[in-house]
């Protein structure tokens, strides 16, 4: 499909739709806070508290990626590839994707891989560590930021080895805009998940309108990770852990404890002091390669 095709325009008008809507939700909802669900320790509630808070985590990370994550990523590769200029179109990307080729079948494929599943990650994370990060909207920026720390620059879209930066660009582009989608990424999955905290109360819901609330959202995420073998493995493997933590009155003062929070946050104070120096350098590779392509007798090393 052409991107100047009349296909191709609608697959990305449809994709700035759901990106501005998903950005203005978790703008809304980054001021809502995630509501903890407290009850007396037991079996009962261990498994009830798990399976409440893996709802959370997979809406938030599915609703998060499908809204936010890939239909930023698409949008920014379409950038890059205009961009990158003439010499870039056509030519095959380390996916074996056309450049400069738009298509609903490549765009649901990258929505999925690069936004939805990364999301269910995202929001696992974020449901188990929440407690280590500030409130409200600080808390998803901060997030998203650990995301271009931690995975952005070691991973994808940021890694510096990856030879489509040196098909498209400029450097400095492709890091501002995939380092936005990550801090972006961050946010929309915080901010969702605190939503839909609110959605989930230890008691059933009163009406039918709440319980659609707390269904509707739940019903493609949780299909998702039931149509795979691992997915629903480690779900069950999750719940048989909680279900026997929660028999241990130890290990349930413990993971209410402060300190425990306290030294986590100090631990994750460390991994960013040491991440920190390498993500930089990471990003400044992608940044100067273009120099180095274009005058290779500047002295200026890309890498790939």
């Amino acid at each position: 499909m052409s991107p100047d095709s009349a296909g191709a325009v609608a697959v990305l008008a449809v994709l700035a739709v759901l990106l501005v809507a998903g950005l203005a939700l978790a703008l809304r909802w980054s001021i809502a806070g995630y509501r903890v669900w407290d009850g007396p320790p037991s079996a009962r509630t261990s498994a009830a508290r798990y399976l409440r808070g893996l709802a959370i985590a997979l809406v938030a990370g599915f609703w998060a990626g499908a809204l936010v994550t890939g239909p930023a990523i698409r949008l920014i590769m379409r950038l890059l590839a205009m961009t990158g200029g003439d010499t870039a179109q056509r030519r095959l990307t380390e996916a074996n994707e056309v450049v400069g080729e738009v298509n609903v079948g490549g765009t649901i494929g990258l929505v999925l891989f690069g936004g939805v599943l990364p999301g269910l990650l995202s929001g696992v994370i974020y449901v188990l560590g929440r407690r280590l990060l500030p409130g409200g909207l600080l808390g998803g920026v901060t997030f998203g930021l650990l995301h271009l720390l931690v995975a952005a620059t070691r991973l994808d879209p940021l890694r510096p080895d990856n030879p489509d930066f040196d098909l498209v660009g400029p450097g400095w582009l492709s890091v501002t805009a995939f380092a936005l989608a990550a801090v972006a990424h961050g946010m929309a999955v915080a901010a969702f998940a605190d939503r839909y905290s609110a959605c989930l109360p230890p008691a059933a819901p009163a009406t039918r309108g709440a319980w659609a609330v707390a269904v509707v959202p739940l019903v493609l995420p949780a299909l998702l990770v039931l149509a795979s073998v691992a997915g629903a493995v480690v779900a069950a493997a999750g719940l048989v852990v909680a279900v026997v933590a929660g028999r241990v009155p130890a290990l349930v003062r413990a993971a209410g404890s402060p300190r425990l929070v306290t030294s986590g946050r100090v631990a994750l104070a460390a991994v960013v002091v040491a991440l920190l120096p390498w993500a930089v350098a990471d990003m400044h590779d992608i940044v100067v390669r273009d120099e180095a392509t274009v005058n290779p007798s500047s002295g200026v090393q890309g890498v790939g």
